[in-house]
Order: structure tokens, then C-alpha cells, then sequence
């Protein structure tokens, strides 16, 4: 053995004994920082339960660390996971790119994390441990590329998929105002869609459902002539005027949006439009049938999303020390329209205490809160803070205001 590899081999041992002793729960906690800033992970963390995505990072964690460790791949139980996986993402209408560079991503970040990590337990990391590092997670990288492109051939060859892509493509083609073509008229004669405008632009969120119950959604409206696709957890398209919605919403689940009948001008507008207002609805717990009218301050705030971190920062970033009470008092005072003595009822506390309370917040803030103009932007921070609508935004979460009215802290 030369000494270059014997150098190789005692590195690639103490590499493996530091990945040993490692945490998953630590590299996680080191990894979700990082990945808050990838667009794809953001919709994924959108797309699923909260509860459900640490733990999912976590298996993956252990996994590579399992894989890097003791040399040995995943086994057949974890190569059929990686498929469903893979199949939801297709189902759900996300491209096999966006699949795959998440992962590759995801990966990137795990070994920066791992580095981090290995660094504090061994300052004196060997030289190659990054090179050795990545040969591993190439392998790894390898095989998650074979199932995903397995898996999306497989979806693709099922007939609703088919009738998604017919439903997206001629969608896509009418917010383009591309002419009508011979094939636009197949996709719709095969559709059962009628190309005739007026259209009513339409999305719809079907709340806490897994992908084949969005895909068997989408099927059942394009068997009732709509146009109508899978769009991560939405499901969007356009229906004639006097399409009937009354036999879908009975599913309580369900979250509706449309726009008034329209031509192919400013479609596409309109479509982003309600995408922007199902996010806003949803967050709001609404259900049912939804209007623009319903959602205005919010919408205004989410067409200008720096604009209203800054309004948050400006309102509630000189209150986040502490233990929170200054902030829950002044949530209250907006959400009793800045009612002193609604406000300590709800608070359970004496209005001296109150009125203490608020003379801290003005002198912290630098507001008046006998001022129409400060308790404007109060209640602007307050209805942004409750929608939470990005990670790692300056936010006070809607339950722990909830609370400070109800508890009285």
C-alpha cells in the first residue's frame, strides 16, 4: 500500500468514526435554516403536514449516515418509500426536475451540515473528507435519479395523468392566446371541453388530501366538461358559466375560488390571482366558496410581501423580548378595535395594569395608540403576522395571540 492510499484509508476511517457518533436530530436542526431558503422545499413544506416533514428529513438523515457509515445501500423497504414518494410528486404535477434538484440540494446542504458538525467533534479534519464525502452521496444521488424517472414514467402511462397533461397543455394554450389549433380542438373534443369563451377561471383547494384524491378530483370535474388540472395541492382550470359546483362542495374540505366569466385577455392574470387568494383563504381556516371581496387587506398585503415583513418589524420588532405579554396585549387591542376595557376583559386584568401596559408598548414602539393612522398599521401587522405566509418572516403566530386574549398572561 502506497502512503497516499494508506493516508486515504486512516482518513476514511476517522471520517467514518465521526459520522458514527453523529445526531440526525442535530444535522436536521443544522439543515432546515438552509433549506427555508430553497423554493422547492418552501412547497413542499407547504404541500404537507408540518408535523410530518422533520420526521421525514430525519429517516432520510439517519439513512445516509447509515449508508456512509457502514458502506451498506438502502434496502428494498426504503428503495418502494423513495418510489411512492416519487409517484406523489408526479401525481401532484411537479416536474421530475424540480424532484430531483431538491434532492440534489438536500443533499449539498446534509454534507454542509455534516461538515459543520464533524468540525466541532474533529477541528483537525483530513483534507479529503470533502471528496470522500461526495463520492458517497454520488451513489446515493444515483440511485434516487433511477426511481424518480421510474416512477414518473410509470405515473404518466395512467390515463388520468393523461388527461392532466391534455388539461394543462390546452390550459397553458388559452392563457397564452395562442391560436386555436387542430390539436387544441382533439384535446378538447377528448376532454369534453367546450373552447367557446366566456371562461370562469377557477382553484380549488381540497384541504389535507393526498395526491390520488386531488388527481381523482381533477378526473371527475373534466368528466363534468371542466378544464381542470393538478397543481401541487391545487387543483385549477376554468368551467363554463353555468357549470354547477353545489354536487362538489358538499365535501366540506373543499376551498373554492372563481373569477367572473371572462375571455382569453388577462386570464392568466386572473388565475394568479386566485391562486393568491386560496393561499390567503386557507390560511384564514376558510372553507366553501370564497370571494376577492372577502380578502382584501390580506391580498393587498400579499401582493407586497417586503412591504409587510417591514410593517411586522415596524409593529412588533421592538416587543419581541420578554416573555411575549407586550405583544399578545397590543394582537388584543387590534382585535378588540382598540377597545380599552373590551381588551382587559379579554385579558382578565385590571385596566390600570391595561393602560401600564400600553404607555410600555408606545414608548418601545414609538406609536400612538390614541392615533387612526398607528393603529392602521397595527392591525395591518396583526392580520400579516396571523397569516404566516413564508418561512423565517418576521411573524407572531395567530395561537400564541390567540392566547394572550384569552389567558390574560
Amino acid at each position: 500500500m502506497t502512503d497516499g492510499s494508506a493516508r486515504a484509508a486512516v482518513g476514511a476511517a476517522a471520517l467514518r468514526d465521526v459520522l458514527e457518533h453523529l445526531d440526525a436530530d442535530a444535522l436536521v436542526q443544522r439543515m432546515e435554516p438552509e433549506l427555508r431558503h430553497m423554493p422547492e422545499y418552501v412547497r413542499l413544506a407547504r404541500n404537507r403536514e408540518a408535523s410530518a416533514l422533520r420526521p421525514a428529513l430525519r429517516r432520510h438523515a439517519r439513512l445516509l449516515l447509515h449508508w456512509m457509515v457502514n458502506g451498506t445501500p438502502p434496502d428494498a423497504y426504503v428503495l418502494s418509500e423513495t418510489y411512492e414518494r416519487a409517484r406523489e410528486y408526479a401525481a401532484a404535477g411537479q416536474p421530475l426536475d424540480a424532484g430531483l434538484l431538491l434532492h440534489h440540494r438536500g443533499v449539498r446542504v446534509f454534507w454542509d451540515a455534516v461538515l459543520g458538525l464533524a468540525a466541532e467533534k474533529e477541528p483537525a479534519r483530513p483534507a479529503d473528507w470533502p471528496d470522500q464525502g461526495r463520492r458517497l452521496l454520488d451513489s446515493y444521488l444515483d440511485m434516487v435519479t433511477r426511481i424518480f424517472a421510474q416512477a414518473y414514467a410509470d405515473q404518466a402511462d395512467l390515463p388520468s395523468a393523461q388527461g392532466d397533461r391534455r388539461a394543462h397543455t390546452l390550459f397553458e394554450r388559452l392563457c397564452g392566446r395562442l391560436p386555436i389549433t387542430v390539436e387544441d380542438q382533439e384535446r378538447a373534443a377528448r376532454l369534453g371541453f367546450d373552447l367557446t369563451p366566456p371562461y370562469v377561471p377557477f382553484v380549488l383547494l381540497l384541504d389535507k388530501s393526498a395526491p390520488a384524491e386531488r388527481s381523482d378530483l381533477a378526473a371527475r370535474l373534466r368528466t363534468a366538461g371542466v378544464l381542470a388540472f393538478v397543481e401541487d395541492v391545487h387543483i385549477t382550470g376554468l368551467s363554463r358559466p353555468a357549470f354547477e359546483w353545489s354536487a362538489f362542495l358538499t365535501d366540506r374540505r373543499l376551498l373554492l375560488a372563481q373569477d367572473l366569466p371572462t375571455g382569453r385577455t388577462g386570464l392568466r392574470t386572473a388565475v394568479d390571482n386566485l391562486r393568491m387568494l386560496v393561499a390567503v383563504a386557507s390560511r384564514s381556516h376558510r372553507r366553501g366558496r370564497v370571494r376577492t371581496e372577502d380578502f382584501l387587506p390580506q391580498l393587498l398585503l400579499a401582493k407586497s410581501p417586503e412591504l409587510a415583513d417591514a410593517l411586522t418589524r415596524r409593529v412588533f420588532g421592538p416587543l419581541t423580548g420578554g416573555d411575549g405579554e407586550l405583544t399578545a396585549t397590543l394582537a388584543c387591542l387590534a382585535e378588540n378595535q382598540f377597545d380599552s376595557a373590551a381588551t382587559a376583559a379579554a385579558l382578565h386584568m385590571h385596566r390600570n395594569t391595561l393602560l401600564y401596559r400600553i404607555k410600555q408598548i408606545e414608548k418601545l414602539t414609538d406609536l400612538d395608540l390614541q392615533r387612526h393612522s398607528d393603529r392602521t398599521l397595527v392591525w395591518l401587522a396583526v392580520l400579516w403576522a396571523q397569516l404566516s405566509p413564508r418561512p423565517g418572516h418576521t411573524k407572531i403566530h395567530a395561537n400564541q395571540m390567540a392566547a394572550g386574549c384569552i389567558q390574560g398572561r
